[in-house]
């Protein structure tokens, strides 16, 4: 959690002195360009990477188009020549070239006409641009690139399991604290409701079944007898899920009995079509691949060690993964698929939505009292005791909700 929210704050604390930094009078976003085709609004660009004169950047874009009530939005990604002058802080864009451009279900929007729309507004004398602010800007491309190349690709523990199993995670080794009014302490490092009595037995509750053990690492074993006081009796269930606890961060691989493996098209992978996780077995080398939360792993056997594999890395066959297949959604995830172009387009297309700020409200609630952990080399504390994303900076609270920030 800390390495995520540590990325999540680089590339927000970054943009946001980018943001800051405001352009001098004539030189303002967002630049409104009118064509014969439509007004295209370009908004702040964001500079990519600067070689000698040569600059590569992408920016937010809308398209207003006749006889359209309401503008598409989109985005563009450009090359240019830029000449600088120093003594008025300004940097002037030249030979701009649209290298890319898309927008919500653009292949099927004509496409072709918008690139042209976008090529053909852009004025000839070019556009004038805050020499401060692109160099910010290209201190926060170089900064966003270092976080993505310091991210900790290292695999988790990978567990397996040929029956029902549900994964009780600890964040570290189990902590408890007392609940309030009460004769018992709850782990306060995991999603689950697991509670103890003094120094007697440890209770779980996945809220439809009790769990029993001697110790809060298990093992566990499925107890009809809750003391009364912690809960009710829960009706006996017609299928137990076993418990597998980690301490760690662990991925859990469920199949329905052993694994289903089928064959596609072409025979070089196979996959197990009786579990909700990817997992592919590429027959030329025998590697297996598990595709855990965006990120591909690769191991030669299922017990590992699993090692984390870029997705340009991946078997050539991969890209072959027929898309009307079982794991034809796989395809976004392979490097090089049309889905995979288009995936890392979509993203880019900024989405738009009204708020009412007199309507917007947010509360937190919490799991005792308030607890923070700091996260390291900043000065940012976030919440370990409520599922709400709250931060705490300077001595003020932030939190975000929906994509809306409050304080």
């Amino acid at each position: 959690m800390g390495r995520r929210l540590g990325l999540f704050f680089t590339v927000v604390f970054a943009t946001l002195v980018t943001t800051a930094l405001a352009d001098e009078p004539g030189l303002a976003w967002p630049r409104e360009i009118v064509s014969n085709e439509g007004t295209l609004v370009i908004y702040q660009p964001q500079p990519e990477a600067l070689d000698g004169n040569r600059l590569q950047a992408h920016a937010a874009i809308s398209i207003e188009l006749p006889g359209q009530d309401e503008p598409i939005f989109g985005a563009m990604w450009f090359t240019s020549r830029i000449e600088t002058d120093r003594d008025a802080g300004t940097a002037r864009v030249l030979d701009i070239t649209v290298t890319k451009a898309g927008w919500p279900d653009s292949r099927d929007t004509g496409e072709q006409r918008l690139m042209q729309v976008v090529r053909d507004a852009f004025p000839v004398h070019g556009l004038d641009i805050s020499l401060e602010r692109l160099s910010a800007s290209l201190e926060t491309a170089d900064i966003e690139r270092q976080s993505l190349e310091n991210l900790n690709d290292e695999p988790p523990v990978i567990q397996f399991r040929e029956a029902l199993a549900v994964l009780l995670l600890y964040d570290g080794d189990p902590s408890f604290e007392e609940v309030e009014n009460s004769p018992y302490e709850r782990a306060v490092n995991t999603p689950f409701l697991v509670a103890r009595k003094g120094r007697g037995a440890y209770y779980l509750s996945d809220a439809t079944h009790w769990y029993q053990a001697d110790d809060a690492l298990g093992p566990w074993a499925v107890t009809s007898t809750p003391p009364e006081d912690l809960a009710r009796m829960v009706a006996e269930a017609a299928k137990e899920a076993a418990i597998v606890v980690a301490t760690e961060p662990t991925e859990l691989v469920v199949t329905q009995g052993k694994p289903d493996w089928k064959s596609l098209e072409g025979g070089e992978i196979l996959y197990a079509s009786n579990t909700e996780t990817p997992w592919l077995r590429h027959l030329p080398t025998g590697n297996m691949y598990l595709l855990l939360s965006g990120r591909w792993f690769r191991s030669g056997s299922q017990a590992g060690p699993w090692a984390f594999v870029p997705a340009t890395e991946l078997p050539e066959a991969f890209s072959s993964i027929p898309p009307a297949s079982d794991i034809g959604g796989l395809r976004t995830a392979v490097a090089g698929t049309d889905e995979a172009e288009q995936a890392m387009l979509d993203a880019a297309i900024p989405q738009t939505a009204a708020i009412d700020r007199a309507d917007a409200t947010f509360s937190v609630t919490y799991d005792g009292k308030p607890k923070f952990a700091r996260i390291d080399g900043t000065s940012v504390a976030y919440a370990v005791n409520t599922a709400s994303q709250v931060l705490e900076i300077d001595g003020r609270y932030y939190a975000v909700d929906n994509g809306v920030w409050f304080t």
